[in-house]
């Protein structure tokens, strides 16, 4: 009889168990997915970068550098796009730096990207006498 009523007495902590465990699994998935939307946003901040600096190296201006690395994030609004130096010439070093603001919970993280290219010679070009 000590053994039936043993088991009927226990029977309810799986379930009080349960419920006190839930909500902090519940929380840690929560978290999980917060932090792959994070290191999504940062990949796609690599990706527009790099095809900011692509277009950078074979054009001059900041403006069409700045336009393809915002199309390359379509996904992340408010991108900010800067081109340094905007007045290339061949063989210079040209960077794009692209940032976005995320909030992940309570706190905003600034995730940056930056792509480094050298400016590619103009074909049929030629810049000395």
């Amino acid at each position: 009889m000590s053994t039936r009523r043993r088991h009927r007495d226990e029977s309810g902590m799986l379930s009080l168990e349960a419920v006190m465990v839930l909500p902090v699994l519940a929380l840690m998935l929560l978290g999980l997915l917060e932090v792959a939307g994070l290191v999504r946003d940062v990949l796609v901040l690599h990706e527009a970068a790099r095809a900011g600096v692509r277009v950078a190296a074979t054009t001059t201006g900041a403006a069409a550098p700045s336009a393809a690395a915002i199309a390359a994030a379509p996904e992340l609004s408010d991108v900010r796009v800067r081109v340094s130096p905007t007045s290339r010439r061949d063989g210079d070093l040209v960077r794009v730096e692209v940032s976005v603001v995320r909030r992940l919970g309570p706190v905003s993280h600034t995730l940056r990207a930056r792509s480094v290219a050298r400016v590619e010679p103009a074909v049929g070009w030629s810049s000395g006498p």
